[in-house]
């Protein structure tokens, strides 16, 4: 067992070795500094521990900064809100989120689509709970009346996604089964779109009997359905990590591609290590050495972790592929125990990466079992939420290189999927593509956010930048953007939601308002939602779109004699309102003729 006072020793010598160069990044711990202080107690490797507790950087009150949830301390869940710019305020008392006994992986997900995310707790050895937002950071427990059951087992990560295309968001859950002999499988609850979820795991042939720690509902060969990928510890011939492609809403295994490896398998991420085009999968292993699957084709993954460098020599847990210090190129950080060093994979120029995280500030030696990363100061780079056994979590702060800029999108969502989970987000500079997905829960136990986040270098705008939306039913939209700046946040709507700028499903005079200022001030966010041409400016030609859907009253894609009798019938009255001024009349038909 590790004692407090020797951590803090460790991360002295490594601040003091630490490079003090502003050409590379570097990550200074400030949980205390940013007013979270939390000590991880429970969660001990093996008997009855947890093996880890999971942490989540999250917006759980849509005010556009990340928000902290970590458990496994005293209390045993805490909720910390973010005061947007990465100080955070303790609201515990009022979260409604109880003291849930034996906490083990989180995820955030707007299950029911109103809009704010929801929390899915697995416990150990215990039923599952889910938390339902009622805004203002405040929660309310629905296990029951959601029909989340059966879930008694040794509970770790879990995953959101669509695999049915329904427009709702599915769960798959990761069960140790064998822990402390308990026989619990795999589940998996199919959203039934009213607010309540349906166990089919058997039905649909997930239901594994592996040690589980972690499983992916992700869009890994990125045809626009989510795919389930399961991490297995203790893997064997006959349990080993398990590859399920979706196939039009049945999982199909696929037991011979590569990807299905018999290792001690916990964290896993998904992401294009190698930025080929094609999404990898690292996985998590003992001092073995860590497992890189890489593909050229999406069917076919190849074991690559020595030849790129990042095989390491530590029992890992959590992990991600991202790009920290903002360059373009996709590195990798993995947790470590048993007082081996956590381990940042830089890529320097291709294979083999390079161990930088002793020099970086990162790599304390410590058993660490769960991360989250988010841009918590909202400062352009990622920071590190990082939870370790038997001490205080730590929050590190990033220092990219100064020279080196980075794109954020928050993605908007179609119907009950607010959040757009399984959307994917290809930015393309220099002429690299940086692939990225918006993911509800991977890693280990737990939630980064869900800001798409890729560095471009010294690069000001992105060359282009495609977003896909998962599919529902036959239609699968995509938006495609040129000279989008780096360094602010971009919300980016669906094209069916274009010109609606409160999101309220309407177009009237409150949206005409809001585009007229748009055509007066410099392109920034707010007015991304009126850029129908996706060319970073509003101009006539969004503007006749916009026009376009504006007077198209009973959106038949038609402006006609439709659309004057709704108009003529409205006369005199508030709605529907084309010019801003709160009453049908002249203008208003003046407009729509016009637009005819």
């Amino acid at each position: 067992m590790h004692a407090l006072g020797r951590r803090s020793v460790i991360l002295v010598a490594i601040s003091l070795a630490a490079s003090a160069r502003a050409d590379v990044v570097h990550f200074t711990e400030s949980a205390a500094a940013r007013g979270f202080v939390y000590s991880n107690l429970e969660g001990m490797f093996g008997g009855t521990g947890q093996y880890g507790c999971g942490v989540a950087l999250c917006d759980l009150d849509n005010d556009g900064d990340d928000d902290l949830i970590a458990t496994g301390g005293s209390p045993s869940m805490v909720l910390y809100a973010n005061n947007g710019a990465g100080y955070f305020t303790n609201v515990t008392a009022t979260a409604g989120l109880g003291a849930p006994t034996k906490p083990s992986g989180l995820v955030c997900a707007d299950y029911d689509g109103d809009g704010d995310l929801d929390i899915f707790l697995t416990r150990w050895l215990q039923p599952a709970i889910l938390y339902r937002n009622n805004g203002g950071l405040n929660f309310t427990n629905v296990t029951s009346a959601a029909g989340i059951t059966g879930t008694s087992g040794a509970g770790a990560g879990s995953s959101f996604g669509d695999f049915d295309g329904d427009g709702d968001l599915d769960l798959a859950v990761a069960m140790r089964t064998l822990t402390l002999s308990n026989m619990l499988r795999n589940r998996f609850f199919r959203n039934e779109g009213n607010g309540t979820f349906t166990e089919i795991s058997a039905q649909l042939g997930v239901d594994d009997a592996g040690a589980s720690f972690q499983c992916l509902l992700q869009d890994l060969d990125r045809d626009g359905d989510c795919d389930l990928y399961v991490s297995n510890d203790k893997g064997t011939p006959s349990l080993p990590n398990r590859y399920f492609r979706n196939e039009g809403g049945v999982f199909v295994s696929e037991l011979n591609n590569g990807a299905c490896i018999a290792i001690d398998s916990m964290g896993v991420y998904a992401g294009d290590v190698d930025m080929n085009g094609y999404v990898d999968i690292y996985c998590a292993n003992t001092g073995d050495g860590h497992a890189l699957l890489l593909t050229d084709t999406a069917r076919i993954y190849t074991e690559s972790a020595d030849i790129a460098g990042v095989a390491g020599q530590a029992t890992g847990w959590g992990t991600v592929v991202f790009d920290p210090d903002n360059d373009a190129d996709q590195d990798i950080f993995i947790v470590s125990m048993l007082d081996k060093p956590d381990y940042l994979f830089m890529n320097e120029g291709g294979f083999p990466f390079n161990d930088r995280s002793s020099s970086v500030g990162l790599g304390d030696g410590i058993d660490t079992y769960c991360i989250a990363v988010s841009d918590i100061d909202r400062d352009g780079d990622l920071d590190i939420l990082s939870q370790p056994y038997l001490a205080t979590l730590d929050l590190f702060i990033n220092t990219a290189p100064a020279a080196n800029n980075a794109i954020q999108i928050k993605v908007l969502g179609r119907g009950k999927n607010t959040h757009a989970v399984g959307a994917l987000v290809d930015i393309e500079i220099g002429g690299k593509k940086i692939l990225r997905e918006v993911m509800a829960g991977s890693s280990y136990k737990s939630q980064s956010s869900y800001i798409v986040h890729a560095g471009i270098g010294t690069a000001s705008v992105a060359d282009r930048i495609t977003v896909r939306w998962p599919r529902v039913g036959a239609s699968r939209p995509e938006r495609v953007l040129v000279g989008y700046a780096a360094g602010v946040e971009w919300p980016i709507v669906p094209p069916e939601s274009l010109g609606d700028a409160n999101r309220d499903g309407k177009w009237n005079g409150i949206d005409a308002t809001a585009a007229d200022a748009c055509a007066r001030t410099k392109f920034g966010p707010a007015c991304a939602v009126f850029d129908f041409d996706g060319d970073a400016g509003i101009d006539g030609a969004d503007f006749a779109a916009f026009r376009a859907r504006l007077c198209d009253l009973d959106r038949d894609g038609v402006i006609g004699a439709s659309d004057l009798s709704l108009l003529l019938a409205a006369w005199g009255t508030a709605e529907p309102d084309l010019t801003g001024d709160a009453e049908v009349g002249a203008a208003d038909l003046a407009m729509l003729l016009d637009a005819w």
